[in-house]
């Protein structure tokens, strides 16, 4: 698998995961994982070099949304209740961009395995960003 295609998948995964950098997500993320995500989904070459912008505006927009609320996964410092209700309103924000961007070049078949992909990885990275 390519360097680029891997780090595609990667974001994939990362575009339901609330309230965890990516350098978190990548700790989560094994080779086989992402294989296993990209067999999930069945990307076309077409599919790949379609989401890859969007991928790469969503992982942005998280990573700024981290740094307003002050979220560390290394230092598992994170904000107080109320800050945590404010993250997680900008991250659906930002979830429901992305997803809407990403219907208009995922089957409706792939976008059921990628919401169902961002859930399963939603999961793990709250029990991990609990520390």
């Amino acid at each position: 698998m390519t360097t680029s295609l891997k780090r595609i998948v990667a974001m994939l995964a990362l575009i339901g995961a609330t309230l965890v950098p990516a350098a978190a997500l990548a700790q989560l993320l094994t080779p086989e994982d992402v294989a296993k995500m990209e067999a999930r989904l069945g990307l076309t070459p077409e599919q790949r070099a379609a989401i890859q912008p969007i991928l790469r505006d969503s992982m942005s927009a998280r990573s700024s949304t981290f740094q307003k609320h002050g979220v560390n996964f290394e230092t598992c410092e994170r904000p107080g209740a109320l800050g945590l209700i404010r993250l997680n309103k900008d991250m659906n924000r930002i979830n429901a961009d992305t997803r809407t961007r990403l219907a208009a070049i995922l089957s409706p078949e792939q976008l059921r395995e990628y919401d169902k992909i961002v859930a399963e990885q939603t999961v793990l990275v709250k029990n991990k960003i609990m520390c």
